[in-house]
């Protein structure tokens, strides 16, 4: 037996769906088609970074840092000569501020300021002057008591500074030429510590830098007749004057950041500040 099965909708009612569907079919393409496109999430400004400056200074010369004004992006370390000049050879400083200048250096550098290579003694000792002569007597060890120089019955303590310290090198090209420093001598690792032990030592006679010895307790001695000041080591009237130079890691003239900070030292300014313990170059 045949079953016949009657359409569930009229005829009429599958066409109008068919063609509703043709008909929604490209109306949704193109609405989607027409969506924006959405915008890229803005490129994060990055801050410009501002190079630090690594500046190293002998330890002799450690007060200049108490009278100039760096610029923000400047860091400074001490150390003793020799330590300096490897860690700029190796990239540690930008620059360096030192006294001595090795013979065979070929970084490019420019003296900042006069300081002078001062003798010291304690307190206690009556002498006021010596020769560059007599000092090399004392430091030699043929002078012994200051009643040989005039001043009271009392032993030299001799202190000096550690090798490869740039006083010392200073200490031996212009005072002791070929003679020796004493084994006697009491060595000391900085300037610091050699001003103190000389100030706390009856009889005591050292070495320094005339920008590092005033007011700390030691008395500073007149050299062939003069005595160490800024106005001497300006004029260089004072027989043991030596120059503070400030020395570039590379063997060109700084440029950027470093020649700002150079040209700022020499400057009006940089140099009436650096005047207060120091000779001025301009």
């Amino acid at each position: 037996m045949k079953m016949r099965f009657q359409n569930l909708l009229p005829s009429s009612s599958v066409k109008l769906c068919v063609i509703s569907v043709y008909l929604c079919v490209p109306l949704l393409l193109f609405l989607l088609g027409c969506q924006p496109t959405p915008v890229a999430p803005p490129t994060p400004i990055t801050q410009p970074t501002v190079e630090v400056l690594q500046i190293g200074v002998t330890g002799s010369a450690a007060a200049v840092l108490d009278l100039i004004t760096p610029p923000t992006n400047t860091q400074f370390t001490t150390a003793n000569t020799e330590t300096l000049l490897a860690d700029l050879q190796n990239g540690r400083f930008n620059a360096i501020l030192i006294h001595h200048i090795p013979a065979d250096l070929p970084n490019w550098f420019n003296p900042v300021a006069l300081d002078g290579l001062v003798i010291v003694t304690h307190p206690n000792v009556s002498v006021n002057e010596l020769s560059r002569a007599e000092v090399q007597g004392v430091y030699n060890g043929r002078i012994q008591n200051w009643s040989a120089l005039g001043g009271p019955d009392l032993p030299i303590t001799l202190i000096s500074r550690e090798a490869g310290a740039g006083t010392r090198s200073l200490f031996v090209n212009q005072i002791m030429a070929e003679q020796r420093i004493s084994i006697n001598a009491l060595v000391q690792a900085d300037d610091a510590s050699l001003l103190t032990a000389v100030a706390a030592t009856p009889g005591a006679v050292g070495y320094s830098m005339m920008g590092s010895s005033l007011d700390v307790g030691v008395k500073v001695m007149m050299i062939d007749g003069r005595f160490p000041t800024p106005a001497t080591t300006a004029n260089q009237t004072y027989p043991l004057t030596v120059p503070l130079y400030f020395v570039s890691a590379n063997t060109a003239e700084p440029t950027g950041d470093l020649r700002t900070f150079l040209a700022w030292l020499q400057s009006e300014e940089g140099q009436e500040m650096v005047g207060v313990k120091y000779g001025r170059v301009r």
